[in-house]
């Protein structure tokens, strides 16, 4: 009875995501992660974070949203200089700073406003976050 019982947990933890991806600026200690993680095996949504970090300096957690469905998190990233970077998930859109961490503002989501350089977008492919560079910054890191 208790084999059965560990195989049916472990069948139902089974379903969970869990699961980052990553843009590394410069070298491992300075990036932003995106997580998103699944709480309980019967939700169908996701909480989405975005981790700050700039060791040794700072290390933040964000939290974009707590009900994007799973396979829906696109979460884009533009540069805007000097260690501030615009996020956009959606129609939400917050403005983050990698030098001291210390906040992830919300800001309005004009259509027309120039975000910066676009960098790249995390992205669900085959069930896997994954970062995907933007076509200039790919080509500008050869």
């Amino acid at each position: 009875m208790r084999k059965l019982l560990i195989v049916t947990l472990c069948l139902l933890l089974s379903g969970c995501v869990k699961d980052f991806a990553i843009f590394m600026v410069d070298g491992q200690e300075h990036s932003l992660t995106v997580r998103r993680q699944q709480n309980y095996f019967w939700q169908d949504t996701v909480e989405v974070q975005l981790m700050a970090t700039n060791l040794p300096q700072c290390q933040r957690l964000h939290t974009l949203s707590l009900d994007t469905p799973a396979d829906e998190v696109t979460v884009e990233l533009f540069s805007a200089g000097d260690g501030v970077w615009n996020v956009r998930m959606g129609d939400q859109l917050w403005q983050a700073e990698t030098n001291t961490c210390n906040s992830l503002v919300e800001m309005e989501n004009d259509p027309k406003a120039d975000l910066g350089q676009p960098v790249g977008k995390f992205e669900v492919v085959d069930d896997q976050l994954t970062f995907v560079a933007a076509p200039q910054a790919a080509a500008s890191a050869r």
